[in-house]
């Protein structure tokens, strides 16, 4: 069969989709897993970040290599790959009964996320040139569903004390049909044209502009706030707020359905009210509720998901941003401020773990704040230094 050019487009933009949902679910049955691991495998806080950091490590060099791959062979062979890593991961972590095999598992699983990062960001960028703030609001959507589906599905299985390697064992059988889209696409269509801007590639003292390492920085500051709060949540309420390990897996799921709820919302708001005026509002607007959120009143621990509604549209609403002042070295632009994505990702969670072993999650748990104060400062920066809309 043979696809027309437009249903090549609908083709491998639902095979996008789908794969930011598998990222979601994989990312995030971490949070509800990791309490488990931790009591299973008798791990402190500082090895049970160990092996967050590995996840992370993994996403990082992906990120490098995936970036150079997709420019020699495509963004569509950079998904497929990473569903069949996925899926050789996911495979793996339904066998695994030892601690040490945990660490390679979680970096596979990170390679295939970096991969699938650049992968569906880079299909979308190059689809819609023009509503790149709609369509990577949409995309993060199907990240949404997956991560909220995640601690969802693991509450009811880890509730019901069914081993924990299940939750990858049924996952398996999902993540396969991940790839066989894109083989589909690669197997069957003809090429797709794709809409770029005609700006030769080649302008490498942009990497080094200001405002571009300050995006880096604003988004390694978001991540780290957004892994932070999705690897923790769980634990700080279940140790420090009274929560059962099932009523603070609803808790995640919570944030994640306000997470969705949120970009999917962002997707009609941000080519409307500008990029920076709309992160700077959802920043704001994060840092006061999960400051609310971490008040000692039983009540205000309700609060805590709501951030995920704020926190919504600011990644995809960076990468958004960073497309749009750089057209000419767009795909250079992405691999680095996913980089950073990744570092924010690895640091985030480990600090949180680290501190945790010294003064008590209940002590840990709160440096999100900081993360989060800093996302403000960076976008006041954005907006007054450089005028950045």
């Amino acid at each position: 069969m043979v696809f027309q050019q437009k249903q090549e487009k609908y083709l491998i933009t639902a095979g996008a989709f789908f794969a930011f949902a598998v990222f979601g679910f994989m990312d995030n049955l971490k949070g509800p897993v990791l309490p488990v691991l931790l009591s299973n495998f008798n791990l402190s806080y500082t090895k049970g970040s160990t092996i967050l950091l590995m996840l992370y490590l993994g996403f990082m060099f992906s990120i490098l290599g995936s970036g150079f791959f997709a420019g020699k062979y495509g963004n569509v062979k950079v998904l497929l790959d990473a569903g069949i890593i996925m899926a050789v991961a996911a495979a793996g972590m339904s066998k695994a009964e030892t601690q040490g095999v945990l660490y390679p598992l979680f970096l596979l699983i990170g390679i295939a996320m970096g991969s699938i990062e650049v992968g569906a960001n880079g299909i979308i960028t190059d689809i819609y040139p023009q509503k790149s703030g709609k369509y990577l609001n949409n995309l993060a959507v199907f990240h949404g569903a997956g991560s909220m589906a995640a601690p969802a599905v693991a509450g009811i299985v880890l509730g019901k004390n069914i081993p924990w390697q299940s939750l990858y064992k049924g996952s398996f059988f999902i993540i396969l049909f991940f790839p066989v889209v894109f083989i589909v696409a690669l197997w069957g269509s003809q090429k797709l044209t794709i809409h770029t801007d005609q700006i030769k590639d080649d302008d490498k003292g942009s990497l080094f502009q200001a405002h571009l390492i300050l995006l880096a920085v604003l988004i390694f500051l978001y991540v780290a706030s957004e892994i932070g709060f999705s690897s923790w949540l769980v634990d700080y309420l279940l140790k420090v707020r009274g929560f059962t390990l099932e009523s603070g897996s609803l808790m995640l799921t919570l944030f994640w359905a306000f997470m969705m709820s949120g970009r999917f919302i962002a997707s009609f708001i941000v080519e409307k009210a500008g990029y920076l005026k709309s992160l700077s509002i959802a920043a704001f607007l994060s840092l006061l509720v999960f400051s609310l959120g971490l008040l000692p009143v039983p009540f205000f621990a309700f609060l805590l998901p709501l951030t995920g509604l704020f926190f919504a549209m600011i990644f995809p609403t960076i990468t958004a941003l960073a497309a749009k002042f750089f057209p000419g070295i767009k795909h250079k632009v992405l691999s680095l401020l996913f980089f950073f994505a990744g570092l924010g990702g690895l640091v985030g969670p480990w600090v949180i773990g680290f501190t945790a072993d010294r003064l008590g999650i209940a002590g840990a748990f709160p440096l999100l704040v900081f993360f989060i104060s800093g996302i403000i400062c960076i976008l006041l920066i954005l907006k007054f230094k450089f005028d950045l809309e």
